[in-house]
C-alpha cells in the first residue's frame, strides 16, 4: 500500500509540475514581445502612406500596410496626389517611377511629405530610381522591404 501511495504521490506531483509549465506558457503568449504573433508583420513606427494603386496586386500591398499599422490612403491616379495632400497628412508617398514628374509637381514644402519611388524591377528604371533617389523600391520587393524602408524613411523625418 505505501508503494501505491508514493507513486500516487509521484503521479500527482508530476501532473502539478506539468500543469503549471502548461500555464506558464500560455501566459506568456499575452507578454509583449513573446510568443504568438498575431500580425505577419507590425510597423514599430506607424506613419500615413499615400499610394496610387490599381491593381489587385498594389491593392494586396496596400491592405499589408495597412494591416502593419501604417494609416494607408488610396488614390488611383497620380494626379490625385495633390489634394489627397492637401487634404491629409501625409507621412510618405508611394508611386512609380515612372509618374515622378506628376507626383514631385503636386509635392509642396506646405505638405513636407516624402516621395518614395516604386521602379519596375528587371528595367532601367530601377538602376535609374538608384541614382537619382536615397531610398526607393521596386515591384518585386517584399512587404517586409516596404515595411523597413518606410519605417527608415519615418525614422530621418523624426
Amino acid at each position: 500500500m505505501n508503494k501505491t501511495k508514493a507513486t500516487a504521490a509521484i503521479i500527482g506531483l508530476l501532473l502539478g509540475l506539468m500543469t503549471a509549465n502548461a500555464l506558464a506558457c500560455g501566459e506568456s503568449l499575452f507578454r509583449v514581445g513573446k510568443g504568438v504573433g498575431f500580425r505577419e508583420y507590425t510597423a514599430p513606427l506607424p506613419g500615413s502612406v499615400l499610394v496610387v494603386a490599381n491593381t489587385p496586386g498594389e491593392m494586396a500591398m496596400v491592405e499589408r500596410l495597412a494591416a502593419a499599422g501604417h494609416d494607408v490612403l488610396v488614390v488611383s491616379d497620380p494626379s490625385e496626389i495633390g489634394n489627397a495632400l492637401d487634404n491629409h497628412e501625409i507621412d510618405i508617398v508611394l508611386a512609380y517611377y515612372s509618374q515622378r514628374d506628376e507626383v514631385e509637381s503636386q509635392m509642396t514644402p506646405a505638405a513636407p511629405a516624402t516621395y518614395i519611388p516604386v521602379a519596375v524591377d528587371g528595367t532601367a528604371e530601377v538602376s535609374d530610381a538608384g541614382e537619382q533617389y536615397q531610398t526607393t523600391l521596386t515591384n518585386e520587393d517584399s512587404v517586409l522591404q516596404y515595411l523597413k524602408t518606410i519605417h527608415l524613411t519615418l525614422k530621418k523625418q523624426g
